[in-house]
C-alpha cells in the first residue's frame, strides 16, 4: 500500500481484480512494466526491481493481468529504492568527508550556491556540514526532504532550549535517557541536563516524526529571548549565520501543560496528549491508505491500518503453552514473564525490576513515595491504574465505539457488549442458568437471576423496608402496594 498524500497519487492504469506477482494476492494492482508517476517522479517497478535486486522479471509482455503488482509491494520496493539511494549517499558522504578529514578532525566545507561560497561554522553540525560538501561534489545532485528535515531539527534544538521528547500513552519519556514523567515542567527541567548534542548520536528510530515542546525556545547562544519558532529560525541564521534548509514542519510542535493541551496549529484545546496527537493528523498527515484514505502521520501507523484491511489473521503460538500471541514481540514477552518467570518491567527511579506493572507500582508507592492515583479531568472517578483511567476515558468520554451493529446504528466499546446486543435482533438466549431452566440474551440479566437463587436480598422497599432478592421484583412490589407513593427504590 502506498504511502501517498493528496499531493502524491501514482498516475497510471489500475486493474481490480489483478493476481499480484510479488505476493500473490488478488487485489487492486498496477501494471509492472508501465510508466507511473509518483510525487512529480516517473517510475517503472520492473526497473526499480532491476535496480535495487538485480532481477529480470519474465513474461511481463504477456497479458496484463499476469504483470501487476499490489500497492502493499509498491511501497516495499519503494522503500528498498529509497534505502538504496540513501546508503549510496550517505557512502559518497563519508568517502567526501574522509578524504577532506584526513589532515584534521573538523570538517570544513564550502557551501555552493547562486552568490558565494560560505565556509562551515564551528557551530554547524557534522551532518549539515557533509551534505555541503555533497552539493559542491555534484551540482546536480538534491537533498530529500527527509534529510533537510533532520538536519534542520538537530541545527534548531541544539542552540534553543525546546524539548524533544518520546510519549506512550500519558507518560512524557526524555528523549535522551528514556526517564519517565507525567508532568512536563519535570521532564523540561530534566531535559536541560542534557547536552543536546547528544541528539546527533540519537537516530530518528522507524522514521518517525521527532515530537518536540516549544514552550520555552530562546536562543543558547546569546540572551535572546524568543518564543516563536520562526523569529528563532529568522535569528540563528541573520544574527550566527547558520544555516537551514528549506524544509518546514520538522517536527511536530506542542506547548505541553500538566491540564489542558492546546494545539500549536488551530489553538483547538484537548483534555489528555493521546487526542491532541490523533488531532495533529489534521494538519501533518502525509501517509494516506490507498483503499479508504484515511490518513497517519507515520509509515508505521500505516502499516498497522493496513493489515486490517487485508484482514491476515497473524498468530504466533507460544511453543510451551500453545498460547496465541499477536507478534513475536509479545510472544517473547510472554515466555519470559509467564514460563521464565523473568522480570522484565522496570522501575524508573532505581535499578530494580519486575515480573508485571502492578508489582512495580507497589514498588513505587511503598519505597519511592509516589502517589499513584489518576483523577479524571473530566468528572470526579477516580482511579489506581492508569491504564484504568485511560478507559474510562475512552469509554466515557471519548467515545471510542468501533464495534457496530450490522443491523441498526448501536455501536459498543466492547465486542462482548456488540455479541450481546445481536441476541435482541435475533431472539438467542445464550445465557443459561446453571440452577434452572431460565435463559438469557444479555449475562447481566443473568447474573441478577443467579441473585435470586441466593440468601442476599440486597433490594429494600424504602417504605415498608421489604426485602427483595431482584431489582424487578421490588419495582413490581412498588407498583403493588405503593402507588400513591413518588419514592424511587433504592438498594
Amino acid at each position: 500500500m502506498a504511502t501517498e498524500n493528496s499531493s502524491a497519487k501514482s498516475r497510471g492504469p489500475l486493474i481490480d481484480p489483478a493476481f499480484c506477482r510479488c505476493c500473490r494476492s488478488i487485489k487492486r494492482c498496477r501494471l509492472l512494466n508501465t510508466e507511473y508517476e509518483w510525487d512529480g517522479t516517473k517510475e517503472v517497478y520492473a526497473d526499480m526491481f532491476m535496480d535495487v535486486f538485480g532481477l529480470l522479471l519474465s513474461h511481463l509482455d504477456d497479458d496484463s493481468k499476469d504483470s501487476c503488482i499490489c500497492a502493499t509491494c509498491v511501497r516495499r520496493l519503494r522503500e528498498a529504492h529509497a534505502f538504496r539511494r540513501q546508503v549510496l549517499q550517505c557512502e559518497e558522504m563519508f568517502l567526501s568527508a574522509k578524504l577532506q578529514n584526513k589532515a584534521a578532525i573538523k570538517l570544513e566545507v564550502k557551501l555552493e550556491s547562486a552568490s558565494s561560497d560560505g565556509e562551515c561554522s564551528d557551530d554547524l553540525p557534522l551532518i549539515q556540514c557533509a551534505a555541503k560538501q555533497k552539493a559542491k561534489a555534484s551540482k546536480t545532485a538534491t537533498i530529500d526532504q527527509e534529510f533537510m528535515a533532520y538536519s534542520n531539527t538537530i541545527t534548531i534544538v541544539n542552540n534553543s532550549y525546546v524539548c524533544p521528547f518520546h510519549n506512550r500513552i500519558s507518560f512524557y519519556y526524555c528523549y535522551y535517557c528514556k526517564d519517565q514523567f507525567t508532568d512536563p515542567n519535570e521532564l523540561r527541567e530534566h531535559t536541560l541536563t542534557h547536552n543536546p548534542k547528544e541528539l546527533f548520536e540519537i537516530s530518528m528510530e522507524n522514521k518517525k516524526i521527532p515530537k518536540v515542546d516549544i514552550t520555552r525556545i530562546d536562543c543558547r547562544l546569546c540572551d535572546e529571548k524568543i518564543d516563536d519558532l520562526e523569529a528563532f529560525r529568522s535569528h540563528i541564521t541573520s544574527k550566527h549565520g547558520l544555516s537551514l534548509f528549506p524544509a518546514k514542519n520538522e517536527f511536530l510542535k506542542f506547548r505541553l501543560t500538566p491540564n489542558n493541551l492546546m494545539c500549536t496549529e488551530c489553538s483547538e484545546v484537548f483534555p489528555y496528549f493521546d487526542s491532541l496527537k490523533k488531532h495533529m493528523v489534521d494538519h501533518f498527515g502525509t501517509h494516506t491508505c490507498d483503499l479508504c484514505g484515511a490518513c497517519f502521520l507515520e509509515q508505521a501507523s500505516l502499516r498497522t491500518h493496513i493489515k486490517a484491511h487485508s484482514k491476515i489473521d497473524l498468530n504466533f503460538p507460544c511453543e510451551i503453552c500453545g498460547k496465541n500471541l499477536k507478534s513475536k514481540y509479545s510472544r517473547r514477552l510472554h515466555i519470559a514473564t509467564v514460563h521464565e518467570k523473568k522480570p522484565t518491567v522496570n522501575c524508573y527511579k532505581c535499578e530494580q525490576c519486575f515480573l508485571s506493572y502492578a508489582l512495580r507500582n507497589r514498588h513505587l508507592i511503598e519505597v519511592h513515595g509516589d502517589n499513584r492515583t489518576f483523577p479524571c479531568k473530566l468528572c470526579d472517578k477516580v482511579y489506581n491504574r492508569r491504564k484504568t483511567l485511560m478507559e474510562h476515558n475512552r469509554r466515557n468520554h471519548l467515545k471510542v465505539y468501533r464495534h457496530q451493529c450490522d443491523l441498526c446504528e448501536q455501536r459498543f466499546y466492547l465486542p462482548s457488549r456488540l455479541r450481546e446486543h445481536m441476541a435482541t435482533h435475533t431472539g438467542e438466549r445464550n445465557f443459561r442458568c446453571e440452577f434452572c431452566d431460565k435463559s438469557y440474551p444479555r449475562l447481566q440479566s443473568l447474573q441478577e437471576h443467579i441473585r435470586s437463587h441466593g440468601a442476599e436480598r440486597r433490594f429494600k422497599c424504602n417504605i415498608c423496608n421489604s426485602t427483595f432478592t431482584q431489582n424487578t421484583s421490588l419495582k413490581s412490589h412498588l407498583k403493588t402496594h405503593h402507588q400513591g407513593y413518588d419514592m424511587e427504590p433504592y438498594s
